[in-house]
């Protein structure tokens, strides 16, 4: 583990952060081979998206030194026996020019095979910074850790870093661990494999005074290793890969609109080495409690079987309702989100979009594949309803009910229909300006990741600027079950967002 030292005062606007060490962790050495790991066609999905960014927020009621000199020692070590299980986040997304498909390298006992992690010190409010009233999404955005650059050899092939971690001490209240990835190396799945992983292996550090033992009996006893693509694990009868590609390789809607979204204006610059301002964006988050979840459902499922049971209906709907607490949630989200955004000058006809990511692991289609498998491994999907029809007296039962429906068709007929054209349809649906991702899904287990300190107070997702897509996490509050929904819009439009979910839940 390579130190650099440093002491600088960072100011972001009226943020005040002090840098007070910067390291390259690296697995032990000789622990990992020099490593190629081809990528997949789900990977390729997400070939631009070289910011993908997590913030967990830890209570530590000690001051600065006390943190440097108990909690960071474990931090770093452990993460460096984590890193022996789940190199790729230490490795190289090589990127060749074309017809040369880009694959992950991981170069053993390399200083180009680590991961930069950050250590600062801020005086922000830890107490305003767990909170759920909105938040400038700068100041959240300042716990996440910049990547190094990405690197350009003489025959043009780009070398993309995959991981940064940034530690935020604010002193006698808390800490910050922020976490910026690079999405095509790992879905939320695969994320939240390793973190759960490195945090096994810090609390065992932490509560262990013989380290040897903890390097023993941390392999894979204590949390799943991940199985990485062999080339041959997930399967591409039809060339999808290469279509995608081209995508990336020429110019496209899928490539202009991806660079319109980073601020980038070429391919060549996909990652900036510089923090993004979002001046008058705020982030959101609320907890919808389990009472309210199931009350939302009870009440989905009472209309459900008025309205399409009733005389008026053209058809009798005999089908059952599918309905989760993802589904519930979503379709609440949707319909507000439909509200807020709807203006005269859009017809009563015209289509607005639910776009899913359905995740693949345990499906009967891939039987094969197990699901610890380290990587993307997500299906795309969506939903297309009329405005008439959301915004109606049922507007969240229809929401629901096509939600829902959609589910149980993928479950019945496989999620790989149409996949050839998965990049170009969301595209296209995000471009028509009527289209929200759901870029989260309760079960991930966010707030199961205890570094020893006990479980986070706040954790947050970083990439939901622009108003297009939301989360559906666990709740905080584990114990008492729910979810915890999230989004980001310009301060106005958040705020007028949680007016329409607060009078949308009054209904119930």
């Amino acid at each position: 583990m390579a130190e650099h030292d440093q002491d600088v005062d960072q100011v972001n606007g009226a943020l005040k952060f002090k840098v007070l060490n910067n390291f390259e962790i690296s697995p032990p050495q000789g622990s990992v081979p020099t490593t190629n790991i081809p990528l997949t066609f789900f990977d390729y999905l997400y070939l631009i998206c070289s910011e993908c960014k997590f913030i967990f927020l830890y209570e530590f009621p000690y001051p600065t030194h006390h943190f440097l000199e108990t909690i960071l020692p474990s931090l770093k070590q452990s993460l460096s026996l984590t890193l022996q299980h789940f190199f790729p986040f230490a490795a190289t997304l090589v990127f060749p020019p074309e017809p040369i498909k880009p694959y992950i390298r991981y170069v053993a006992d390399s200083e180009s095979s680590t991961v930069t992690f950050t250590v600062a010190e801020s005086t922000m409010d830890f107490n305003h910074i767990i909170a759920d009233h909105p938040i400038d999404i700068n100041e959240l955005d300042a716990f996440a850790p910049l990547k190094p650059p990405v690197s350009v050899l003489e025959d043009g092939t780009r070398l993309f870093p995959l991981l940064a971690i940034q530690v935020t001490v604010m002193p006698n209240s808390g800490f910050c661990i922020g976490i910026n990835y690079h999405h095509a190396i790992a879905d939320g799945t695969a994320f939240m494999l390793f973190m759960k992983a490195w945090a096994s292996v810090c609390k065992r550090l932490l509560m262990s005074t013989k380290t040897d033992e903890v390097e023993e009996e941390e392999e894979g006893k204590h949390f799943s290793l991940p199985i990485f693509n062999d080339g041959d694990m997930v399967q591409d009868p039809n060339g999808i890969d290469l279509s995608y590609l081209n995508m990336w390789w020429k110019p496209s809607p899928v490539n202009s609109y991806m660079l319109e979204r980073q601020g980038t204006s070429s391919s060549n610059d996909m990652h900036k080495n510089t923090k993004e301002n979002h001046s008058f964006e705020a982030k959101g988050t609320m907890q919808l409690s389990q009472v309210q979840v199931d009350k939302l459902k009870n009440w989905i499922s009472l209309k459900y079987n008025e309205y399409f049971t009733s005389e008026s209906q053209d058809q009798i709907s005999s089908v059952p309702l599918h309905l989760s607490t993802f589904v519930a949630a979503s379709a609440l989200l949707w319909v507000c989100w439909v509200k807020l955004e709807d203006n005269i000058d859009i017809g009563d006809d015209e289509l607005y979009h639910f776009l899913i990511v359905v995740n693949c692991r345990g499906r009967y289609e891939f039987v094969s594949i197990p699901s610890t498998y380290f990587g993307n491994f997500g299906a795309l999907s969506y939903v297309t309803l009329k405005k008439r029809q959301l915004l109606g007296e049922n507007g969240i039962v229809e929401a629901a009910k096509a939600i829902g429906n959609k589910l149980e068709e993928l479950d019945k007929n496989g999620v790989m229909k149409g996949s050839e054209t998965w990049p170009l349809d969301f595209t296209e649906k995000l471009i028509s300006g009527r289209g929200v991702v759901a870029a989260g899904r309760p079960n991930l287990g966010l707030y199961e990741t205890d570094f020893g300190v006990g479980r986070p107070k706040k954790c947050e997702f970083l990439g939901l600027q622009g108003g297009k897509s939301f989360t559906v996490f666990d709740s905080k509050d584990m114990n008492a079950g729910g979810v915890e929904v999230g989004f980001a819009f310009e301060r106005t439009k958040l705020n007028n967002f949680i007016e329409i979910i607060q009078q949308s839940l009054k209904i119930l």
